[in-house]
């Protein structure tokens, strides 16, 4: 079973070493897919020094300018991060390889790392389906971004050699058409006073998670935006009428 539907997704890399580094990780492990989010360096001679086998990746990576174009087509995401989410599952390294390889058949699934300083933002782990955390000694949670995607790619290769074929799944929606149904969703709920608009984030995350867990097709993304789109239609309509339009 090879793992070309994995794409590692490296956001905000301040050192031109560790993408090099991370490359060389992902060639060893069998991953060929990196893409970079407003990397701040260059890939320079450093970055292919320390990439050595795994230059034709760096050569190959897409440099956009956000996470949500990053993972447009990945139905599936994990957002790593060192700090304990309450609010979120967090899976562990062995669990993440499982599900992945789980809906990798059909889909594309990333691995979002963040900056060296900093990590991944609320935002941006909001934006990635689960969480994954790698556990180290308590005195030492950071790890460095190659050793992160090493360990994680690691894992990865390990479970996928004792898979002898992906099993089969649908074909989950990606990450664009799920976004814009959760844009949509936002809007809406904004019209109908669904949301305290002090703390939107609270509520719309817990639905995120919720269809999260349900794993959704293609198909079922479109009913639900559709649900949203006839409530805006009803709203704005029933104003109308209260407004002498009709």
């Amino acid at each position: 079973m090879n793992l070309e539907r994995i794409v590692i997704v490296l956001v905000g890399t301040l050192a031109s070493g560790n993408i090099g580094s991370a490359a060389r990780a992902m060639r060893n492990m069998g991953v060929s897919q990196l893409r970079l989010v407003n990397p701040q360096c260059s890939l320079d001679e450093q970055a292919y020094w320390m990439a050595t086998c795994g230059a034709e990746i760096l050569k190959n990576a897409q440099i956009v300018s956000s996470l949500r174009e990053a993972i447009a087509d990945c139905a599936y995401s994990f957002g790593t991060t060192a700090r304990n989410r309450r609010w979120r599952r967090i899976r562990k390294p062995k669990d993440m390889a499982k599900k992945a390889l789980s809906l990798s058949g059909e889909n594309n699934v990333a691995l979002v790392f963040g900056p060296e300083d900093t990590g991944l933002t609320n935002e941006e782990l909001e934006l990635c389906s689960e969480v994954v955390t790698i556990p180290t000694a308590t005195d030492g949670s950071s790890l460095n971004i190659a050793q992160a995607v090493m360990i994680l790619c690691y894992e990865l290769f390990t479970a996928a050699e004792h898979c002898s074929a992906p099993t089969p799944t649908a074909r989950l929606a990606p990450a664009a058409m799920t976004e814009a149904m959760y844009d949509h969703m936002r809007t809406t709920l904004y019209e109908i006073g669904f949301l305290n608009r002090q703390n939107p984030e609270y509520t719309l995350g817990l639905m995120r998670r919720i269809l999260t867990k349900a794993a959704l097709t293609i198909p079922e993304a479109r009913f639900i935006r559709g649900i949203f789109r006839q409530l805006a239609w009803y709203v704005k309509s029933r104003s109308q009428k209260s407004d002498g339009g009709f």
